[in-house]
């Protein structure tokens, strides 16, 4: 603080032309603000103090400068040099938020202040080179959210533990906030993933299948694209399943699993089993690990598409058999509706267009998993596509959009139906009224009956 003119001498002791060349000559500053405070009036206890200030009288007009410096310390007399002051006029402020305190005070908004009778100044009246007020409304939410102050650091690391920030996203947006802080952020990410990502209600899996070279991963990736079109890149939206022994290495929450080239005898073993394959395929799915290397992670991911060239009823029936090597055939060891609701949407491709396979068991909530709604002869050539559009990704991805829009209309009504509103309580609870009570008594290998309630064992 200093005043613009000696009190007594009416010497100029501070102009904002001196001020803002400090400012904008250190680049150790890194925030920066300040007021003239030329309404302030003495009170009772200014006079108290000092006779000659009368209360209620205009205090000469000063300046208050608030900066933040970066992580090298600066000694006080620099500080008072670069603003043409004495020592006396510069204090340092310490701890978490301080800052943000000074800042706050330039404006007498706090309560202490007016409860003081301080003058009220205007946000236009502060000279900053920061959005002040966004960064005390942002500072008061997270007061009321978490209790207390966040510098940076802790903001982003919650951010991404708590509410899912990728460290792709945190990237793009601040650079050095990951550069600086990767390693904790590396693994705050993995914990979000694994222990606090939200599952989703229905997980939905596509199989496509078709001969080689038509574009079947083209097609995969251009559902995804399409289903997801709130994403610009293609990491935030798909992972492509890895090499066998750490199928899930790298994948970092994309909503979007792909399985490229992937035969049923092929998901066995890599998954461990039927088991592991149902859970990972489970369309009501809860939360598990899979393997990594050298740890484990859950997958969150709301769709799964499967691509091979193995025809999708010898693949879903590939799911359920086991080879027996008495009879020296495959023999079905599991309900076939295991895996064939597993898969409600199927995509056979071919040269110049595809069908699309919805389960209707699945679709209507009732047991035909063996049955199809099927759209037949939908146009759209991947491959010529991709051959065509080679030099031209954007178009490309434009016609491949297209091409898949009727499997994302239906994609979209069956999440619909899954995501309606449930009847209400009282229709539900007359629904399982009957839940609970006993439908009738025996003694199973025992030789009598129950009469009154009492079991009577016939005489031998």
């Amino acid at each position: 603080m200093q005043y613009e003119k000696h009190p007594e001498t009416g010497e100029v002791l501070l102009t904002e032309d001196q001020i803002r060349v400090a400012l904008l000559s250190h680049r150790m500053i890194k925030r920066w603000a300040y007021v003239c405070h030329n309404q302030d009036v003495y009170s009772a206890l200014d006079e108290e103090q000092n006779p000659e200030h009368i209360e209620g009288e205009i205090k000469p007009r000063h300046w208050h400068i608030v900066i933040e410096l970066g992580t090298r310390q600066v000694e006080i007399g620099i500080i008072a040099k670069w603003f043409g002051i004495a020592e006396n006029f510069v204090e340092t402020a310490k701890g978490t938020g301080a800052f943000l305190d000074c800042v706050q005070y330039l404006t007498h908004e706090q309560a202490k202040q007016q409860a003081l009778g301080k003058h009220l100044y205007k946000d236009e009246e502060i000279q900053s080179n920061f959005d002040f007020r966004e960064i005390l409304k942002q500072r008061m939410e997270n007061r009321e959210k978490y209790g207390r102050d966040l510098n940076d650091k802790d903001l982003i690391r919650h951010k991404v533990l708590y509410e899912g920030l990728t460290l792709r996203q945190l990237c793009v947006e601040n650079p050095f906030a990951y550069q600086n802080d990767y390693s904790t952020l590396d693994k705050f990410r993995y914990k979000y993933i694994t222990e606090r990502a939200p599952m989703p209600k229905v997980r939905i899996n596509y199989y496509v299948c078709g001969e080689g070279g038509i574009g079947k991963g083209l097609i995969c990736r251009a559902i995804a694209r399409s289903l997801y079109p709130q994403y610009t890149e293609d990491d935030d939206i798909f992972f492509e399943v890895g090499s066998k022994g750490v199928p899930f290495e790298g994948y970092d929450g994309q909503p979007v699993i792909i399985w490229n080239d992937r035969r049923s005898v092929d998901l066995l073993n890599e998954l461990g089993g039927r088991g592991n394959v149902f859970n990972v395929f489970d369309t009501r799915p809860s939360r598990g690990k899979q393997n990594v290397k050298y740890a484990s992670i859950n997958l969150c991911n709301e769709v799964n598409i499967v691509n091979s060239v193995q025809p999708y009823k010898e693949f879903l029936d590939g799911l359920v058999e086991e080879y027996d090597k008495k009879r020296k055939k495959a023999v079905i060891v599991e309900d076939k509706g295991q895996s064939y609701r597993r898969f409600p949407m199927i995509i056979p491709l071919h040269e110049e267009d595809f069908d699309l396979l919805m389960n209707r068991g699945f679709y209507y909530g009732t047991r035909e998993y063996d049955q199809y709604i099927a759209y037949q002869n939908i146009r759209g050539s991947m491959h010529r596509i991709a051959e065509m559009c080679s030099a031209n990704e954007r178009l490309a991805h434009e016609l491949e959009s297209k091409a898949v829009k009727p499997v994302v209309e239906k994609h979209v009504e069956l999440l619909e139906k899954f995501n309606t509103e449930t009847p209400d309580e009282d229709k539900i609870r007359a629904m399982f009224s009957d839940v609970g009570t006993v439908g009738k008594v025996k003694v199973i290998g025992g030789d009598g009956e129950f009469i009154d309630g009492v079991f009577i064992e016939k005489e031998k």
